[in-house]
């Protein structure tokens, strides 16, 4: 009996399909097949899955015209034989050889049609950065009370739960995953939940371009994740994820925005349609295009002004290891009179990043201008944290915003 499909959509990833595919074949978990997708590679990827091909019968391979990596999927979902199936991204590997046989007998154990684990980025310096919410116990999840319907490849699900609920992934070239994933947790309502990393996924390696109809569909994708939660009452999902999804993308829709582009902006009024009737609010940000020109000379503004304390401090320390404190050393960091170093709650390991140490936050001068540098979701507490430890200057400014100054203004 096969225990654990393995769907694996590959378009042009002949640098990192080996290293995924190892990861894959040097499970414990033996009972599975692998279905790899090919969308009309036009490097190597064929010819290397044809090669592992020979190698294990267990792997089967589909070779169609690029399509996208939803559609690919679905073909796996359709084509699949085993009791549970799961997603991987070819230029990702599993983080530990009893991953998927963690995520199968915990799944069984607890009856469970879908169950997960964490997750872990790698950064193009090699450093591994948590992601996401943290599972820091075995135990079953009520969706509702949960609300994170992203990272879709740390979870296995009943082949059946999704075949008798027809649940696919939308036709969309990006932001098709997050549809699937609250999708599949509607129709289940509940997930095991296991401490342990599943997932390791790469950061920052390539750049993705998002042309015009890119952004179409993500917004669609934001529409159908609006939809479905104001259909269910997903309170949660909407606090937690929807609240502000305009705001993360602002980077990828501003260009098209200001353009007046008539799709994008009948988009967002729909999903602002569906905000009002169902919480009764909309992203203030995205009223119209004179509020976003505001919004974006806003960020402009503190930019500027985080910009010029850089240059007056005598001594400046990135709160941020993660991808958000990269980002701004990388861009900023010749802004900087006196850059000391990196800082962090808690130090596990000796760390440096581009030579510099990264040191607990407590070790730095109280006097030192402080840069936090996270995602949104930490930034409110370690700003509590920083006024407790008695820090006189801080500055913050979300790493996306400033993307999107960079690449729009």
């Amino acid at each position: 009996m096969i225990k654990v499909s393995v769907v694996i959509p590959v378009y042009n990833m002949e640098t990192y399909i080996e290293e995924c595919l190892d990861s894959i074949f040097s499970q414990t978990l033996k009972e599975i097949e692998v279905l790899c997708i090919d969308d009309g590679s036009t490097d190597r990827s064929y010819e290397i899955l044809k090669k592992y091909r020979e190698k294990y019968k267990n792997l089967i391979v589909f070779r169609q015209q690029n399509q996208g990596a939803g559609i690919a999927r679905n073909k796996g979902i359709q084509c699949a034989n085993g009791e549970y199936i799961c997603f991987m991204d070819p230029d990702d590997y599993y983080a530990q050889e009893q991953a998927l046989e963690l995520l199968y007998r915990n799944a069984k154990e607890n009856h469970a049609v879908i169950c997960g684990g964490n997750i872990v980025g790698v950064l193009q310096n090699g450093m591994l950065e948590r992601q996401g919410r943290w599972f820091s116990e075995n135990k079953m999840i009520s969706f509702k009370d949960y609300g994170n319907y992203f990272y879709y490849t740390t979870y296995i699900f009943r082949l059946e739960l999704l075949r008798k609920n027809n649940i696919l992934f939308p036709p969309y070239r990006r932001y098709q995953d997050p549809p699937f994933l609250l999708a599949a947790m509607i129709a289940a309502q509940e997930f095991y939940a296991i401490n342990e990393v599943i997932y390791t996924y790469r950061i920052g390696y390539k750049e993705v371009k998002f042309s015009l109809p890119v952004v179409i569909d993500v917004l669609k994708g934001i529409r159908d994740c609006f939809t479905m939660a104001k259909e269910n009452n997903l309170i949660k999902v909407y606090d937690e994820q929807l609240k502000n999804i305009l705001s993360v993308h602002l980077a990828k829709i501003y260009p098209y925005a200001y353009e007046n582009q008539k799709e994008i902006w009948n988009l967002i009024d729909e999903i602002h349609e569906i905000s009002m009737e169902w919480v009764g609010e909309i992203s203030d940000i995205f009223t119209n295009l004179e509020t976003l020109k505001d919004y974006t000379k806003q960020i402009k503004d503190r930019r500027d002004d985080m910009i010029a304390q850089c240059h007056a401090a005598q001594e400046v320390v990135i709160y941020g290891a993660g991808k958000a404190g990269m980002y701004f050393f990388q861009n900023y960091g010749k802004e900087c009179k006196c850059l000391s170093g990196f800082a962090v709650s808690k130090k596990e390991k000796e760390e440096f990043i581009e030579g510099y140490e990264v040191k607990e936050i407590g070790n730095y001068s109280r006097d030192a201008l402080i840069i936090v540098a996270v995602g949104k979701r930490y930034t409110q507490e370690i700003l509590n944290n920083l006024e407790r430890m008695y820090f006189k200057n801080v500055c913050s400014i979300d790493y996306t915003e400033l993307k999107m100054v960079e690449n729009v203004l």
